[in-house]
């Protein structure tokens, strides 16, 4: 018996930022395994490769792309080339991001700037590039990654204030372009086990203190934010647009 038809991605194209490793990589194979053609993108060229020669191997429709989504001039070449080698854009998932911990009075103006960069204004800008092609082209579903950071204080400075920023863009953008049929969500994972946290799971204390915080007593995994992202993406969300879905194991919950 196959998947039901809502979720089914194929003939559908789209990219993934930050796709190469942790939740991008999950989410990159989970569109690509309900049939959709992707493309990697990621700062890091030959991690974008690797996922997207996954992807192939299984039998997939994948290409890989460096970019960094602080430069504009770099996220028009990624819409423009997702366009090119796959001729649509369905999807968009601006999922790449950084995460520094520096108390509030030891962070720097660059550090602030260079974390806001990524994580906000690099959302912006590839919101703002798929959903300019969406307009002209009859819509699509663009899908931001948030962050629980976003609604509580549970992480750096700047990466709360940039996460709660990409929550309320994504209400903003979903209100404007919904009578284009652009529909725009975003999804706020919580403490999920990647390479971009695990520096920060080197103390035990600080996973304990993790796990006390998870009603679900585990932290997440990539794969766990798999079904959101496939939701979001495809024909089963057509009524939704302008939400924050949570997969947090319960954290939000207390």
């Amino acid at each position: 018996m196959s998947g039901h038809t809502l979720f089914d991605l194929s003939g559908k194209c789209g990219y993934v930022t930050g796709g190469g490793s942790g939740l991008g990589r999950a989410i990159a194979n989970g569109l690509a395994e309900s049939g959709a053609a992707v493309v990697v993108s990621d700062i890091n060229g030959e991690a974008a490769e690797t996922v997207a020669m996954e992807i192939r191997t299984r039998g997939g429709n994948a290409l890989a792309l460096r970019t960094n989504v602080a430069r504009q001039d770099e996220v028009d070449v990624l819409v423009r080339a997702t366009i090119a080698q796959l001729g649509r854009l369905d999807f968009a998932f601006n999922n790449a991001g950084i995460l520094k911990i520096v108390r509030p009075e030891d962070l720097s103006e660059k550090e602030w700037r260079e974390e806001l960069d990524v994580d906000l204004t690099g959302v912006f800008l590839c919101a703002q590039a798929a959903g300019r092609y969406m307009i002209a082209h009859g819509g699509g579903k663009i899908v931001n990654t948030a962050s629980i950071s976003g609604m509580v204080v549970n992480s750096g400075l700047t990466y709360s204030v940039a996460k709660a920023g990409v929550i309320q863009l994504t209400r903003v953008l979903a209100l404007r372009w919904a009578k284009h049929q652009v529909y725009v969500n975003c999804v706020s994972p919580g403490y999920i086990r990647t390479g971009m946290t695990a520096p920060h799971l080197t103390r035990s204390e600080v996973e304990q203190e993790m796990l006390r915080q998870t009603p679900l007593r585990r932290l997440g995994e990539p794969r766990d934010v798999v079904g959101a992202a496939l939701f979001l993406a495809s024909s089963a969300s057509d009524f939704v647009t302008g939400q924050n879905l949570i997969v947090d194991g319960g954290v939000t919950l207390a």
